[in-house]
């Protein structure tokens, strides 16, 4: 079927949103039932006028269903797909939705968000971003956290872009959301099983095929089961500068949350073993969040450090975003900042031709900044 004849499809079907689907300024469109549709701008919600019939809701689902060759009915209540354009999209039928058929579907925006452009916005600082660049060059590897919303995917996409052209660049995805402008990319999927329970391709099935595809480096859209486990051993037997996204908050968070998943894979090894795995394939942490005025900011740039006596972990954040206040208008103000610490890594920089990273760079007071009083230092 065309691109055009499928769009002409859709738009008949979700006709009542569909100026929504088309506006660029609408990153998301929640339908909760037929009557109460709200869309995301600039990070904020807003409810439109816009409602459906339940039954031309309804309707619209399972089009939407058949279009992408997959199955919603009462057996099974619940799709998760990728439009052709890219776009995300998830439905829950009653009875499970209370409410009436419920769609969300998160726009695609092709191209990407640019670090220049992140830097524009306040997101991050041209520090901050190169000290990024060089442990992407460096081969670290990257974990990138936040929560929902947050946009840990186009922050990842966006640090991905600092992989050399010539590295070959293995993709490992629930749904392509990934979009690495290298020359050298191998994109691959998962996929649910069919009706009878059969077909799947899980994370974990890609990870195992993408260690004998000789990947330089492997980029995995969200770990968010057993896989993490795998991903472990890819990045402790000489996978570097692999990276991910997960969900969680803060840096520490972010290794507890990626041992949790591991734990989930099944393997029988002590706590105390998962963590040093989880403490020396992770070398950096980039946790983002969105805040409550709709801005999306990179929080903490981190160094992950050996485990304490006790077994547990330690960080040290290079670079954070200091929160000074809210005015009365609800914007947050602040300003990122490098914390003063001096990065483990320093040395193995300067060794390979960044010459900028210096004490200096490192240091707050180099910008005219104040120091930050909270930040982990890894002690």
């Amino acid at each position: 079927m065309s691109m055009d004849i499928y769009a002409e499809s859709l738009k008949s079907f979700l006709e009542p949103v569909w100026r929504y689907v088309d506006d660029e300024r609408i990153s998301e469109i929640l339908i909760n039932g037929p009557d109460s549709i709200w869309v995301e701008m600039k990070g904020t919600l807003y409810k439109t006028k816009a409602k459906f019939t339940p039954d031309g809701l309804l309707a619209a689902a399972r089009n939407i269903a058949q279009y992408v060759g997959r199955v919603i009915n009462d057996d099974r209540p619940r799709l998760d797909a990728r439009l052709p354009d890219g776009s995300r999209i998830h439905v829950v039928l009653p009875p499970i939705a209370r409410c009436g058929t419920i769609v969300s579907i998160r726009k695609f925006f092709p191209g990407g968000l640019t670090i220049d452009q992140m830097i524009s916005f306040g997101s991050i600082t041209s520090e901050c971003a190169r000290f990024i660049e060089a442990c992407v060059l460096a081969k670290e590897n990257v974990v990138v956290s936040g929560g929902t919303g947050s946009g840990k995917t186009t922050l990842l996409n966006v640090v991905s872009n600092y992989i050399p052209n010539n590295e070959r660049i293995i993709t490992i995805e629930d749904s392509a959301e990934l979009q690495l402008s290298q020359d050298h990319l191998v994109p691959l999927e998962s996929r649910p099983a069919d009706e009878q329970g059969r077909g799947a391709v899980t994370m974990r099935d890609l990870l195992h095929s993408s260690l004998r595809l000789r990947p330089d480096r492997i980029v995995i859209g969200e770990v968010r089961g057993g896989e993490a486990f795998d991903l472990l051993q890819a990045m402790n037997t000489g996978h570097g500068g692999s990276m991910c996204t997960t969900h969680a908050n803060t840096p520490k968070e972010t290794l507890a949350r990626i041992e949790s998943l591991a734990l989930f894979s099944g393997i029988e090894l002590p706590l105390v073993a998962v963590r040093a795995q989880v403490a020396a394939a992770i070398h950096v942490v980039i946790s983002c969040a969105r805040f409550s005025d709709g801005s999306r900011k990179v929080t903490h740039v981190s160094e992950v450090l050996p485990l304490n006596e006790k077994g547990e972990y330690r960080v040290q954040d290079i670079f954070i975003y200091n929160q000074t206040h809210k005015d009365e208008n609800g914007k947050i103000h602040g300003y990122h900042t490098p914390t003063g610490i001096l990065p483990r890594i320093q040395r193995k920089l300067l060794a390979n031709g960044f010459e900028d990273m210096t004490d200096d760079f490192f240091t707050p007071g180099t910008y005219g900044l104040e120091p930050p009083k909270y930040f982990e230092d890894g002690k």
